[in-house]
Protein backbone atom coordinates (compact mmCIF):
# COMPACT_ATOMS: atom_id res chain seq x y z
CA UNK A 1 0.00 0.00 0.00
CA UNK A 2 1.37 3.40 -1.02
CA UNK A 3 1.56 5.89 1.82
CA UNK A 4 -0.52 9.03 1.42
CA UNK A 5 1.39 12.25 0.70
CA UNK A 6 0.56 15.58 2.33
CA UNK A 7 1.25 19.20 1.44
CA UNK A 8 2.36 21.48 4.28
CA UNK A 9 0.81 24.93 4.79
CA UNK A 10 1.95 27.61 7.25
CA UNK A 11 0.53 30.83 8.59
CA UNK A 12 2.54 32.19 11.52
CA UNK A 13 2.23 29.74 14.40
CA UNK A 14 -0.39 27.69 12.54
CA UNK A 15 0.74 24.63 10.59
CA UNK A 16 -1.49 22.22 8.71
CA UNK A 17 -1.11 19.34 6.29
CA UNK A 18 -3.54 18.53 3.47
CA UNK A 19 -3.56 15.24 1.57
CA UNK A 20 -2.12 15.95 -1.85
CA UNK A 21 -4.95 14.35 -3.84
CA UNK A 22 -7.62 16.32 -1.95
CA UNK A 23 -6.14 19.84 -1.88
CA UNK A 24 -8.51 21.17 -4.56
CA UNK A 25 -11.51 19.35 -3.09
CA UNK A 26 -10.98 20.95 0.29
CA UNK A 27 -10.40 24.41 -1.19
CA UNK A 28 -13.61 24.04 -3.23
CA UNK A 29 -15.47 23.38 0.02
CA UNK A 30 -14.08 26.42 1.79
CA UNK A 31 -11.02 24.96 3.54
CA UNK A 32 -8.14 27.22 2.61
CA UNK A 33 -6.86 28.42 5.99
CA UNK A 34 -6.25 26.93 9.43
CA UNK A 35 -9.18 28.86 10.88
CA UNK A 36 -11.52 27.48 8.20
CA UNK A 37 -11.21 24.07 9.84
CA UNK A 38 -11.83 25.45 13.33
CA UNK A 39 -14.93 27.39 12.30
CA UNK A 40 -16.53 24.85 9.93
CA UNK A 41 -20.09 23.83 10.73
CA UNK A 42 -21.52 20.38 10.23
CA UNK A 43 -23.66 17.72 11.82
CA UNK A 44 -22.46 17.16 15.39
CA UNK A 45 -21.44 13.54 15.87
CA UNK A 46 -19.94 13.58 19.35
CA UNK A 47 -19.89 16.48 21.79
CA UNK A 48 -19.57 14.41 24.97
CA UNK A 49 -15.78 14.70 25.30
CA UNK A 50 -14.45 17.73 27.13
CA UNK A 51 -12.08 19.72 24.93
CA UNK A 52 -13.04 17.96 21.70
CA UNK A 53 -15.90 18.04 19.23
CA UNK A 54 -16.58 15.99 16.10
CA UNK A 55 -18.73 17.04 13.15
CA UNK A 56 -19.70 15.25 9.96
CA UNK A 57 -19.21 17.07 6.66
CA UNK A 58 -20.53 16.09 3.22
CA UNK A 59 -18.05 17.61 0.76
CA UNK A 60 -18.44 18.23 -2.96
CA UNK A 61 -15.78 16.08 -4.62
CA UNK A 62 -16.21 17.01 -8.26
CA UNK A 63 -19.82 15.91 -8.57
CA UNK A 64 -19.55 13.14 -6.00
CA UNK A 65 -20.02 13.36 -2.25
CA UNK A 66 -17.03 12.83 0.01
CA UNK A 67 -18.06 12.34 3.63
CA UNK A 68 -15.53 13.44 6.20
CA UNK A 69 -15.36 13.76 9.96
CA UNK A 70 -13.63 16.76 11.50
CA UNK A 71 -12.26 16.51 15.05
CA UNK A 72 -11.29 19.76 16.76
CA UNK A 73 -9.28 19.56 19.96
CA UNK A 74 -8.29 21.93 22.71
CA UNK A 75 -4.88 21.94 24.45
CA UNK A 76 -3.31 18.63 25.50
CA UNK A 77 -3.90 17.34 29.01
CA UNK A 78 -1.03 17.57 31.45
CA UNK A 79 -0.85 13.78 31.81
CA UNK A 80 -0.52 13.35 28.04
CA UNK A 81 2.22 15.98 27.93
CA UNK A 82 4.07 14.17 30.73
CA UNK A 83 3.89 10.89 28.83
CA UNK A 84 5.64 12.49 25.87
CA UNK A 85 8.27 14.15 28.08
CA UNK A 86 9.01 10.89 29.89
CA UNK A 87 9.62 9.27 26.50
CA UNK A 88 12.03 12.10 25.61
CA UNK A 89 9.99 13.45 22.73
CA UNK A 90 8.24 16.71 21.97
CA UNK A 91 4.81 17.24 23.47
CA UNK A 92 2.28 16.35 20.80
CA UNK A 93 -1.15 17.83 20.21
CA UNK A 94 -4.14 15.50 20.47
CA UNK A 95 -4.74 15.63 16.74
CA UNK A 96 -1.08 14.88 15.97
CA UNK A 97 -1.21 11.73 18.10
CA UNK A 98 -4.15 10.36 16.14
CA UNK A 99 -2.74 11.50 12.79
CA UNK A 100 0.54 9.70 13.46
CA UNK A 101 -1.25 6.56 14.67
CA UNK A 102 -3.46 6.44 11.58
CA UNK A 103 -0.29 6.28 9.52
CA UNK A 104 1.32 3.68 11.81
CA UNK A 105 -1.73 1.40 11.59
CA UNK A 106 -1.88 1.80 7.82
CA UNK A 107 1.82 0.90 7.51
CA UNK A 108 1.08 -2.28 9.48
CA UNK A 109 -1.59 -3.22 6.92
CA UNK A 110 -4.50 -2.51 9.28
CA UNK A 111 -7.57 -0.78 7.87
CA UNK A 112 -8.22 2.66 9.35
CA UNK A 113 -9.80 5.89 8.01
CA UNK A 114 -7.62 7.91 5.63
CA UNK A 115 -6.64 11.34 6.86
CA UNK A 116 -7.68 14.31 4.73
CA UNK A 117 -6.04 17.08 6.75
CA UNK A 118 -4.34 17.69 10.06
CA UNK A 119 -3.31 20.94 11.73
CA UNK A 120 -2.01 22.38 14.97
CA UNK A 121 -1.21 25.71 16.54
CA UNK A 122 1.69 25.72 18.99
CA UNK A 123 2.70 28.89 20.85
CA UNK A 124 5.73 28.98 23.12
CA UNK A 125 6.00 25.20 23.10
CA UNK A 126 2.36 24.71 24.16
CA UNK A 127 -0.43 23.70 21.83
CA UNK A 128 -3.44 25.97 21.61
CA UNK A 129 -5.62 24.07 19.18
CA UNK A 130 -5.46 21.20 16.72
CA UNK A 131 -7.71 19.41 14.27
CA UNK A 132 -7.90 16.21 12.24
CA UNK A 133 -10.19 15.52 9.29
CA UNK A 134 -10.62 11.94 8.09
CA UNK A 135 -12.62 10.24 5.37
CA UNK A 136 -15.50 8.03 6.33
CA UNK A 137 -14.61 4.36 6.09
CA UNK A 138 -15.72 3.22 2.61
CA UNK A 139 -17.92 0.43 3.95
CA UNK A 140 -18.71 -1.71 6.93
CA UNK A 141 -20.95 -1.63 9.99
CA UNK A 142 -20.13 -1.24 13.69
CA UNK A 143 -19.33 -4.59 15.25
CA UNK A 144 -21.71 -4.16 18.19
CA UNK A 145 -24.65 -3.49 15.86
CA UNK A 146 -23.86 -6.49 13.65
CA UNK A 147 -23.42 -8.94 16.53
CA UNK A 148 -26.80 -7.96 17.94
CA UNK A 149 -28.48 -9.46 14.87
CA UNK A 150 -29.07 -13.20 14.35
CA UNK A 151 -26.78 -14.67 11.71
CA UNK A 152 -25.66 -17.95 10.24
CA UNK A 153 -23.27 -19.76 12.66
CA UNK A 154 -20.70 -20.34 9.91
CA UNK A 155 -20.63 -16.62 9.04
CA UNK A 156 -20.25 -15.71 12.70
CA UNK A 157 -17.34 -18.13 13.16
CA UNK A 158 -15.55 -16.52 10.23
CA UNK A 159 -16.24 -13.08 11.70
CA UNK A 160 -14.86 -14.07 15.10
CA UNK A 161 -11.70 -15.44 13.48
CA UNK A 162 -11.25 -12.23 11.46
CA UNK A 163 -11.61 -10.11 14.60
CA UNK A 164 -9.08 -12.19 16.52
CA UNK A 165 -6.63 -12.05 13.60
CA UNK A 166 -7.00 -8.27 13.38
CA UNK A 167 -6.34 -7.69 17.09
CA UNK A 168 -3.41 -10.14 17.10
CA UNK A 169 -1.81 -8.47 14.05
CA UNK A 170 -2.25 -5.09 15.72
CA UNK A 171 -0.55 -6.19 18.92
CA UNK A 172 2.18 -8.13 17.13
CA UNK A 173 2.97 -4.95 15.16
CA UNK A 174 3.62 -3.15 18.46
CA UNK A 175 0.39 -1.16 18.27
CA UNK A 176 -1.84 -0.57 21.28
CA UNK A 177 -5.44 0.70 21.13
CA UNK A 178 -6.83 1.41 24.64
CA UNK A 179 -10.23 2.28 23.13
CA UNK A 180 -10.66 -1.09 21.43
CA UNK A 181 -14.42 -1.14 21.94
CA UNK A 182 -16.89 -2.84 19.61
CA UNK A 183 -18.31 0.52 18.51
CA UNK A 184 -14.84 1.44 17.19
CA UNK A 185 -14.57 -1.68 15.01
CA UNK A 186 -16.26 -1.81 11.61
CA UNK A 187 -16.71 -5.08 9.77
CA UNK A 188 -17.94 -6.14 6.35
CA UNK A 189 -18.37 -9.51 4.67
CA UNK A 190 -16.49 -9.92 1.39
CA UNK A 191 -17.93 -11.79 -1.64
CA UNK A 192 -15.77 -14.83 -0.81
CA UNK A 193 -17.26 -15.10 2.70
CA UNK A 194 -14.27 -13.67 4.56
CA UNK A 195 -14.55 -10.51 6.66
CA UNK A 196 -12.72 -7.21 6.56
CA UNK A 197 -12.12 -5.37 9.84
CA UNK A 198 -11.26 -1.71 10.39
CA UNK A 199 -10.84 0.43 13.47
CA UNK A 200 -11.03 4.13 14.29
CA UNK A 201 -10.73 6.66 17.14
CA UNK A 202 -6.99 6.26 17.67
CA UNK A 203 -6.43 9.37 19.80
CA UNK A 204 -5.13 7.21 22.68
CA UNK A 205 -3.33 4.62 20.56
CA UNK A 206 0.42 4.17 20.77
CA UNK A 207 3.28 2.23 19.23
CA UNK A 208 6.17 0.43 20.88
CA UNK A 209 8.60 -2.39 20.23
CA UNK A 210 6.28 -4.81 22.02
CA UNK A 211 2.77 -4.61 23.49
CA UNK A 212 2.93 -5.87 27.08
CA UNK A 213 0.72 -8.61 28.46
CA UNK A 214 -0.89 -5.99 30.70
CA UNK A 215 -1.86 -3.84 27.70
CA UNK A 216 -3.02 -6.86 25.70
CA UNK A 217 -5.23 -7.99 28.57
CA UNK A 218 -6.62 -4.50 29.07
CA UNK A 219 -7.61 -4.17 25.43
CA UNK A 220 -9.09 -7.65 25.18
CA UNK A 221 -11.15 -6.83 28.28
CA UNK A 222 -12.40 -3.61 26.66
CA UNK A 223 -13.51 -5.52 23.59
CA UNK A 224 -15.13 -8.24 25.73
CA UNK A 225 -17.34 -5.98 27.83
CA UNK A 226 -18.26 -3.67 24.92
CA UNK A 227 -20.17 -6.57 23.32
CA UNK A 228 -23.41 -7.22 25.23
CA UNK A 229 -23.38 -10.64 26.97
CA UNK A 230 -26.37 -11.75 24.88
CA UNK A 231 -24.75 -10.72 21.59
CA UNK A 232 -22.00 -13.37 21.65
CA UNK A 233 -22.01 -16.86 23.10
CA UNK A 234 -19.47 -18.32 25.51
CA UNK A 235 -18.35 -20.60 22.67
CA UNK A 236 -17.67 -17.58 20.44
CA UNK A 237 -15.70 -15.84 23.18
CA UNK A 238 -13.56 -18.96 23.67
CA UNK A 239 -13.10 -19.22 19.91
CA UNK A 240 -11.89 -15.61 19.81
CA UNK A 241 -9.39 -16.13 22.63
CA UNK A 242 -8.06 -19.38 21.15
CA UNK A 243 -7.59 -17.78 17.75
CA UNK A 244 -5.95 -14.68 19.26
CA UNK A 245 -3.60 -16.77 21.42
CA UNK A 246 -2.83 -19.23 18.59
CA UNK A 247 -4.01 -22.38 20.35
CA UNK A 248 -6.71 -24.98 19.66
CA UNK A 249 -7.92 -24.92 23.24
CA UNK A 250 -7.22 -22.85 26.33
CA UNK A 251 -4.58 -24.62 28.38
CA UNK A 252 -3.22 -23.69 31.82
CA UNK A 253 -0.96 -20.95 30.49
CA UNK A 254 -3.72 -19.32 28.45
CA UNK A 255 -6.25 -19.57 31.29
CA UNK A 256 -3.75 -17.91 33.61
CA UNK A 257 -3.42 -15.02 31.17
CA UNK A 258 -7.21 -14.69 30.94
CA UNK A 259 -7.72 -14.84 34.71
CA UNK A 260 -4.85 -12.53 35.61
CA UNK A 261 -4.83 -10.03 32.73
CA UNK A 262 -8.28 -9.99 31.12
CA UNK A 263 -10.97 -10.75 33.70
CA UNK A 264 -9.85 -8.33 36.47
CA UNK A 265 -9.90 -5.44 34.01
CA UNK A 266 -13.22 -6.61 32.57
CA UNK A 267 -14.73 -6.64 36.06
CA UNK A 268 -13.58 -3.09 36.70
CA UNK A 269 -15.05 -1.94 33.40
CA UNK A 270 -18.33 -3.72 34.15
CA UNK A 271 -18.89 -1.37 37.08
CA UNK A 272 -19.48 1.46 34.60
CA UNK A 273 -23.12 2.00 33.75
CA UNK A 274 -22.78 1.33 30.03
CA UNK A 275 -21.22 -2.11 30.62
CA UNK A 276 -23.14 -3.10 33.74
CA UNK A 277 -24.91 -5.97 31.99
CA UNK A 278 -21.62 -7.85 32.30
CA UNK A 279 -21.33 -7.47 36.08
CA UNK A 280 -23.44 -10.47 37.17
CA UNK A 281 -21.82 -12.64 34.48
CA UNK A 282 -18.26 -11.80 35.50
CA UNK A 283 -18.85 -11.89 39.25
CA UNK A 284 -20.41 -15.36 39.12
CA UNK A 285 -17.40 -16.63 37.18
CA UNK A 286 -14.80 -15.67 39.79
CA UNK A 287 -12.49 -18.60 40.16
CA UNK A 288 -14.45 -20.71 37.66
CA UNK A 289 -12.14 -23.05 35.80
CA UNK A 290 -13.63 -22.33 32.38
CA UNK A 291 -13.61 -18.53 32.56
CA UNK A 292 -14.30 -17.03 29.16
Amino acid sequence: MNEDRFEECRDGDRVWLVRSDRVETLKRNGFSTFDDYLSARGETVNASHVGRDVVRLDLDDGGKTLTGFLKRCGPSDLKDALKDLLRLRRVRTKARVEFEMLREFARAGLDVPRALAFGERVVGGRDRASFLMVERLPCGRPLDALLAEPADPVRRRRLVDALADFVRRMHDAGLSHPDLYAKHLFVEERPDGSWSVATLDLQRASSSRDVSLVARGRELAALLVSVHPDAASARERRQFLCRYLGVRRLGPQELTFVRQRVLPRARRLSRRGVYRAWQPVLETRRGHRSDD
